[in-house]
């Protein structure tokens, strides 16, 4: 059995042999007596029940008793996620985080660090016909509520917005309160420059050739406006692809930096064009 201290543990040269002499042996039982009060006042304590330890406390320099941190006097811990019910953690047992995808953990001391980075999230092609839920009276706009009429059009007030494909109906009039922008679209220079209707309402090219215009993807009742600025040297030609100008095709402004602008219509048959000549400050 270990004993305590050890650095003042009294000897017994004058308590082994009965013809010792107990006034020599005084020291060494005056030592004893003082190492039995040392223990007592450091571990003077209640007595102990099942399941409990010595702790120390420094602030009174003594132990005390405290519970096992693996007795069963102490409860399982429960570590819960924004997605389970939880998970029970006994003492002694390891809790362990581990990382998924783009996500890290690391240890330090007691400071655990979790380090995800931003997810790309890929949605399927969405099939079949989108329902509007029939309820959307509580969406309310300046003038009244938002109804559905159960077949996929939603009516404010008087007006109708209906989908059909790509294009959306609207039957009535339009207000823009703040502003309204069209995108404009760069066209390269060449012999031969497409203009795709379906890029942008707004196209804009410097000549720095004698251009062809070919017009694709338009549809019925869409226009396109084209505005066409010569370059440094000036004197590029235009023509427009199957586009019908009154009195026949113009002429472009051949100046330098000299601008045009040409807007054409589709009619779901004929691309009817106009052109604005040589804009000036």
């Amino acid at each position: 059995m270990a004993t305590w201290p050890t650095g003042t543990k009294a000897g017994t040269t004058h308590l082994d042999s009965g013809t010792d002499s107990p006034r020599l042996a005084r020291p060494d039982i005056k030592q004893n007596v003082d190492n039995v009060n040392s223990v007592i006042d450091m571990f003077n304590i209640d007595s102990p029940t099942n399941g409990q330890i010595l702790k120390y406390n420094t602030s009174n320099a003594r132990f005390e008793l405290d519970t096992d941190a693996t007795g069963s006097a102490v409860s399982a811990t429960t570590f819960v996620g924004d997605d389970s019910t939880g998970t029970a953690v006994n003492p002694g047992e390891t809790f362990k985080i581990a990382g998924g995808t783009n996500i890290t953990t690391a240890v330090s001391g007691d400071t655990v660090t979790i380090t995800g980075t931003a997810q790309d999230f890929t949605y399927a092609a969405l099939t079949g016909t989108p329902t509007i839920p029939t309820v959307v009276s509580d969406l309310t706009n300046d003038s009244g509520f938002i109804t559905d009429d159960g077949n996929g059009d939603l009516t404010i007030t008087n007006s109708t917005i209906a989908s059909s494909g790509d294009t959306i109906d609207l039957d009535d009039i339009v207000r823009f309160n703040v502003g309204y922008k069209e995108d404009i679209n760069s066209l390269t220079s060449s012999t031969s420059i497409a203009v795709d209707a379906s890029a942008a309402p707004v196209h804009s090219v410097t000549l720095a050739h004698a251009a062809t215009f070919a017009i694709s993807n338009m549809v019925a009742g869409q226009s396109i406006m084209i505005i066409v600025t010569q370059d440094g040297t000036g004197s590029r030609t235009g023509s427009f692809t199957s586009v019908k100008f009154p009195g026949g095709a113009p002429t472009l402004s051949t100046g330098t930096g000299d601008i045009d602008v040409v807007s054409v219509f589709y009619d779901g048959t004929n691309y009817l064009g106009n052109i604005a000549q040589d804009f000036t400050a």
